[in-house]
């Protein structure tokens, strides 16, 4: 039945009105859970990020992505989720009968307001110069229904921000492809917050966690909240109208800052698993911001991000339960480059960093933990290898050593050349190899 989901829906929104100070808990299974209080209570709103850099992130993301035929299937698959189900479904205003099943319907044929809604979908395709089913809704049911509902939505809701997204993506082979598999991906991934006891793991958390850290803890608080509303309002429309101005109100409550960070990280998770997803992350606009954030307010590293395996909502915040060993080793990449939860700065150039840190000291050169090779940057972005958690300053006979090694073939490569084999690991397993190499030859403790 839909009451259910609105008495749902409000529920949360009460919940979110009680003016309760949200937190973020780290759980590292060793018994304990560190509490961490956002500065004044999460107020801290999304991270100014750039059209044009996201734009250009996009554009990177989508060329190593391969794309299903299918993308909402693919999103299914991506989040371990299968299609809302439950009993059947009683629509008093169509008078229809649905099992929540994909494209099985107990009656005959489509009614007319269904209809109706299809066609407007279309003609606004054709308005914005995409004719026919533009978004892909219209894949496992010729007629805009259940979850395409809230995809449109949404859709709708992104407003200049998915035209940004075409235009970062319409120089590819399948542009039309890509637009359907990132709004697959972000509506899925929105509707994990739609159950009760929501929680999110393997990529989707690391989503979550990159999210709540871009846009903030209130901020993030909120979207799920207009999540279940935007889900509640689109099975209840009737028209193409009422569903734009649905998504509308939703949009509002999102904003454009966040709606780009939610688009840019929701077509990052596109095939990946969770430790590749955290990977990408280092490299994306608005990084350096975000480390700073997750130091500060959630007490990680952000380039450990990958190591986030669940993500649980409770009624004062969120917990992220930790890999073992995460917040060690995110611990020790910070205290080995020295920079401290409000000192991480970035560069798009190595140039621009030594111009704004300098020498690097007498008898010292600087040093990047994860190489700047031409492939690093074209994966994690010049902005992952140039800041001041990856170059440090090692004494320069030990920098000639450490080099050399890259340089040599080893048998932790497999008798291949260090520097080859390292530049396919991910950012975290290339970070974690620097460090262990600086150690291995006494340049850090």
């Amino acid at each position: 039945m839909r009451l259910p989901w609105l008495v749902v829906s409000l529920l949360w929104v009460l919940v979110g009105c009680s003016g309760t100070t949200r937190v973020i808990r780290l759980d590292t299974g060793r018994g304990s859970t560190g509490v961490h209080v956002p500065r004044a209570g999460g107020a801290a709103g999304p991270i100014a990020l750039d059209a044009g850099e996201v734009k250009e992130a996009v554009a990177r993301l989508a060329r190593g992505i391969r794309l299903s035929p299918h993308a909402q299937d693919a999103a299914r698959r991506l989040f371990e989720v299968e299609p809302r189900s439950g009993s059947y479904l009683v629509d008093v205003k169509r008078h229809r009968i649905t099992p929540l099943g994909p494209g099985e319907h107990l009656t005959d044929g489509q009614t007319q307001a269904d209809v109706e809604l299809t066609r407007a979908y279309l003609r606004w395709c054709e308005r914005t110069g995409r004719p026919g089913d533009c978004l892909g809704l219209l894949k496992e049911n010729p007629v805009i229904a259940e979850d395409a509902r809230f995809a449109l939505a949404l859709a709708l809701a992104k407003g200049a921000v998915l035209d940004e997204l075409w235009e970062a993506v319409k120089d590819m082979a399948h542009p039309e492809a890509m637009m359907e598999a990132a709004l697959w991906t972000a509506a899925t991934y929105a509707l994990l917050w739609t159950v009760p006891e929501p929680s999110t793991k393997g990529v989707a958390a690391v989503l979550t966690a990159a999210l709540i850290l871009y846009v903030g803890v209130d901020t993030f608080w909120g979207l799920i909240e207009g999540f279940r509303l935007l889900m509640a309002e689109a099975d209840e429309a009737l028209t193409f109208d009422e569903l734009r101005d649905a998504g509308e109100r939703f949009g509002k409550v999102m904003g454009r800052n966040a709606a780009r960070a939610f688009v840019m990280l929701a077509t990052a998770a596109i095939g990946s698993t969770g430790a590749t997803l955290g990977a990408k992350l280092p490299g994306l606009p608005g990084a350096a911001q975000v480390a700073v954030r997750a130091e500060a307010e959630a007490g990680v590293v952000y380039a450990a991000a990958g190591q986030v395996e669940s993500v649980a909502l409770a009624a004062d915040g969120f917990t992220f339960s930790l890999a073992p060993g995460a917040v060690a080793m995110s611990s020790r990449g910070g205290t080995a480059t020295g920079a401290g939860p409000s000192s991480v700065r970035a560069w798009k150039s190595f140039s621009g960093f030594k111009n704004a840190m300098g020498p690097a000291g007498s008898g010292k050169q600087w040093h990047h933990i994860v190489e700047q090779t031409p492939g690093n940057v074209q994966r994690f972005g010049p902005e992952a290898l140039h800041n001041t958690e990856n170059v440090v300053a090692i004494d320069e006979q030990l920098h000639k050593l450490v080099s050399a090694f890259y340089s040599s073939r080893q048998d932790v490569a497999g008798g291949r050349i260090v520097r080859d084999w390292l530049r396919m690991q991910s950012y975290e397993q290339q970070r974690a190899f620097g460090l262990q190499t600086l150690r291995r030859f006494g340049a850090i403790q």
